[in-house]
């Protein structure tokens, strides 16, 4: 009779050995995905659309005549923790795609009479935006009492709206892509 419970013991020291040994692979594993996954997380790039609208006062020497000069500035931020890696940039106007350094020429040219541009930048294709950068996507400068031709040659209600949209489509260091719209609140969209 004792063999038979010394047999069933080892058996059980056995079969505890096992399961410990497969309760360690199954911890080993999930450990293992969870730093890939921190490790993804780590890098993730989070472009942020911001639009700033500064005024300022000039004096005309000849007529000392005051008039408010209106700066509106588009931005384009990271802020996530790793670099964005520009995939495709362009503005949509009623369903049509352009190039952001030909677009107002092309699509707005009239604007260029009532302000002037300051800057317009180009995001290029695989271009690296860092962690916590901002670059100025356009900046256009003009005076307060153009704003009503302003507003009715772009037919919008509202100053400082903009009737355009800026794409921009980005990728990860691990090749994970999202879209974001200037128009559009919250997060980026997750692209497949």
């Amino acid at each position: 009779m004792k063999k038979k419970v010394a047999i069933n013991a080892d058996r059980a020291i056995g079969a505890s050995a096992i399961l410990i040994s497969l309760l360690t692979l199954f911890i080993f594993l999930y450990q293992t995905h969870l730093l890939k996954e921190q490790s993804r997380l780590s890098v993730r790039p989070r472009l942020s659309f911001s639009k700033n609208i500064t005024q300022s006062m000039t004096v005309n020497d000849l007529d000392s005549i005051q008039s408010t000069l209106i700066n509106i500035s588009l931005t384009l931020r990271n802020d996530g923790l790793g670099p964005a890696i520009i995939e495709s940039n362009h503005i949509v106007d009623r369903g049509n795609p352009y190039d952001i350094l030909t677009f107002f020429d092309t699509v707005y040219p009239k604007l260029r009479e009532y302000g002037v541009f300051t800057q317009i930048t180009e995001l290029k294709i695989g271009e690296a935006l860092p962690a916590s950068k901002t670059v100025a996507i356009f900046t256009y400068q003009y005076r307060r009492i153009d704003e009503d031709k302003i507003n009715n040659y772009l037919n919008i209600s509202e100053s400082y709206e903009l009737p355009f949209d800026v794409l921009i489509e980005y990728a990860s260091l691990y090749e994970e892509k999202w879209m974001i719209r200037s128009n559009s609140k919250g997060h980026p969209t997750k692209l497949d």
